[in-house]
């Protein structure tokens, strides 16, 4: 294994320009679906959850809780989500409505081709070995 004396000076830079990206490239792809890589995001937790509340996708995705409450808001104008009734008053949950689930249903595809697109040429070892690196940083990162 490498030490850290062997690290890149340039490795999570590299890995910031990737995130940026990737985020740009597929953003452009996700305009065919009408939607942003940020209101993705959301909809794929919902698509697999079916409810939640802005507090659970807030940690789930690691986002500040206003970022979330400001995304949702707009999926809410395009009625690709609604609110539906909680047990708890202060609990406010969400749903995908039916538009919401056929644009998981095209942006999901759109998603599926451009990572595809983007993995086609790498081996099952480079794609096992970035997985493996990529879980380990982020327990790393929630140990502390």
């Amino acid at each position: 294994m490498l030490g850290v004396t062997h690290l890149d000076p340039n490795f999570f830079h590299q890995q910031l320009q990737f995130t940026r990206t990737f985020t740009k490239k597929l953003n452009e792809q996700l305009k065919k679906a009408g939607i942003f890589h940020s209101q993705w995001l959301i909809v794929f937790y919902l698509k697999q959850f079916e409810t939640a509340t802005l507090v659970e996708i807030s940690n789930y995705l690691n986002v500040e809780k206003p970022t979330i409450t400001r995304t949702v808001h707009r999926l809410e104008e395009q009625e690709l989500i609604k609110k539906i009734p909680s047990n708890d008053k202060r609990e406010r949950r969400i749903m995908l409505t039916e538009k919401g689930i056929k644009v998981f249903e095209e942006a999901k595809q759109v998603v599926d081709e451009f990572e595809r697109k983007l993995l086609e040429d790498l081996s099952s070892q480079d794609l096992n070995a970035t997985e493996n690196t990529i879980k380990h940083l982020i327990e790393r990162l929630q140990e502390g």
